[in-house]
């Protein structure tokens, strides 16, 4: 990789945004993962795009996972309500 450079990051906000990136950061094999924008920002070297197309993409799969994960999470909570609400028919008289 030839410093300086630019890519795409993904904000918390998953908003894509443009960087600078100046510098690797670390030691070692760690300088091949961090990367530095000229704002002083650390990113890891997954989370930069070629382009905002590729940075969007990686977002939307990022939502599809989490999504997956929650809908996982419900149908767990769903199969221990029924349980709970068998449990209770059945104490009944």
């Amino acid at each position: 990789m030839t410093f300086p450079y630019t890519g795409w990051v993904l904000m918390p906000s998953f908003t894509p945004k443009q960087e600078k990136f100046v510098s690797p950061y670390g030691f070692g094999d760690e300088q091949k993962e961090w990367h530095r924008t000229e704002k002083h920002k650390l990113v890891h070297v997954d989370s930069i795009y070629f382009c905002k197309a590729a940075a969007i993409y990686a977002g939307n799969q990022r939502l599809r996972d989490q999504q997956a994960a929650l809908d996982k999470k419900q149908a767990n909570i769903n199969k221990r309500r029924a349980a709970l609400e068998k449990a209770a028919g059945e104490s009944k008289p």
